[in-house]
C-alpha cells in the first residue's frame, strides 16, 4: 500500500523527490501534529512531569530506531550522526533522571525495516521534526520555564537549517532512483511515530 501512495505521488508531482515525499506524507504529518501527545506541548497547564515523560517515551522510539539505521546505512553516511537519542538523553538527565531510569524506559519492538534505498524517508522525518521543534521550544519556554531542558527540540546554533539545506540538495541529487523506497519509509517511520505516542506509557521515573 505505502509503495502505491509512493508511486502516485511521484507521478503528480513531476519527479521533485522533496514534493513526491511531502504529498505522500501529508496526511501522516498532520495526523501526528493533532495528535493529543503532541497537541498537549501547547497546552497552557502542561507540566514538566509530562513533558519528561513525553520525552522518555521518544526515547523509546528513537534509540531503537537509530539502532537500525545504523544497520542499514554505509559507516561514512552522515545520517548516522543525527543523533536524536543523544539530545533526549541529555534532557532527560538536566531534568533530573537517573541513568537507570532512562535505561528502564519502555523501547519500541515493532519499528518497520529500514532498507538502504529508504534511508533518506528517514532522514526527512527527522529534519523536518528538528526545523518544526524550534515552534514547540518557543512555546515550551514559556509554560515550563528555565527548569526544562530542550536539546531535542531546540536548536539555536541554526544546525538544522544547515543539515536541511545540505539534505534537500543531496535527496534531488541522489533520491531520484528510490523514490518508492524514500516515500514509503517517510510513512512507515510516521505511522509508527503517531502509533508508539498514542499509547499507554510509564514516565520517567514513575512506576
Amino acid at each position: 500500500m505505502n509503495s502505491q501512495v509512493a508511486s502516485s505521488s511521484v507521478q503528480s508531482v513531476g519527479g521533485s523527490v522533496i514534493a513526491a515525499l511531502r504529498d505522500a506524507t501529508r496526511s501522516r504529518h498532520a495526523q501526528l501534529g493533532a495528535s493529543p501527545a503532541m497537541s498537549r506541548l501547547f497546552d497552557a497547564a502542561y507540566t514538566i512531569p509530562e513533558y519528561r515523560s513525553h520525552l522518555g517515551r521518544l526515547l523509546g522510539l528513537f534509540e531503537p530506531l537509530e539502532r537500525a539505521v545504523a544497520c542499514a546505512a554505509d559507516p561514512a553516511d552522515p545520517i548516522r550522526t543525527l543523533d536524536r537519542s543523544g539530545a533526549l538523553r541529555e534532557d532527560l538527565a538536566i531534568m533530573g533522571a537517573t541513568e537507570s531510569e532512562t535505561d528502564a524506559l519502555e523501547r519500541c519492538r515493532w519499528l518497520p525495516p529500514i532498507e538502504p534505498a529508504g534511508l533518506y524517508g528517514y532522514a526527512y522525518v527527522i529534519l523536518g521534526s528538528m526545523m518544526g521543534g524550534k515552534i514547540i521550544v518557543k512555546r515550551l519556554r514559556t509554560v515550563l520555564g528555565p527548569a526544562a531542558s530542550f536539546h531535542f527540540y531546540g536548536d539555536g546554533s541554526g544546525r538544522s537549517e544547515a543539515l536541511w539545506s545540505s539534505f534537500r540538495l543531496d535527496l534531488e541529487e541522489r533520491g531520484k532512483d528510490n523514490v518508492d523506497a524514500i516515500c514509503a519509509t517517510a510513512v512507515e517511520i510516521f505511522d509508527a511515530y503517531a502509533t508508539w505516542l498514542s499509547e499507554p506509557h510509564r514516565g520517567v521515573g514513575n512506576s
